[in-house]
């Protein structure tokens, strides 16, 4: 059985999941998109354009379920097929690896995802009303856990 502290935190976490849930539903285009479909275009967002193998190597780190090459290859192409989220085209640098970018309704989705997490973020900060002092102690935490999460991770895929 957890501690109080961890129970709280599952607790917290189940509700701000079920709070995005709830508005992630509300964007019709990403409400049947997946976790993994929402990280390769978050990715392919931030970096521009994106290889297959620079997408798998991103999803395979931040430890994206059923993130093999194969499932990628399946889910890019599917956003490329079924969604017209994304467009392919061929590396001149190696015709093996096709070039992945958003195309504009691509970009569109992700962008209005990213609205409704920023507000996400804003509530919950607002939901703990925290002094300059406890947001400053509850943000070294989290930045420690976060980079322990990574290293945890990071040596579980060595």
């Amino acid at each position: 059985m957890p501690d109080k502290l961890g129970r709280l935190m599952f607790d917290y976490a189940a509700l701000i999941r079920r709070y995005r849930d709830i508005e992630m539903a509300k964007i019709e285009e990403a409400a049947r998109l997946t976790e993994r479909d929402l990280a390769i275009l978050n990715y392919v967002y931030d970096k521009g354009e994106a290889t297959f193998g620079e997408i798998a190597n991103e999803l395979h780190f931040k430890a994206v379920p059923r993130s093999s090459a194969s499932a990628i290859s399946q889910a890019i192409t599917a956003l490329y097929t079924h969604d017209g989220l994304v467009e392919k085209r061929l590396n001149p640098k190696d015709q093996r690896q096709p070039i992945v970018t958003l195309t504009e309704k691509g970009r569109a989705v992700i962008e209005k995802v990213r609205s409704v997490r920023i507000e996400l973020f804003n509530k919950v900060k607002l939901s703990m009303d925290l002094s300059q002092e406890e947001s400053a102690v509850i943000e070294e935490a989290y930045s420690r856990g976060i980079k322990n999460f990574e290293d945890i991770l990071e040596d579980m895929h060595k």
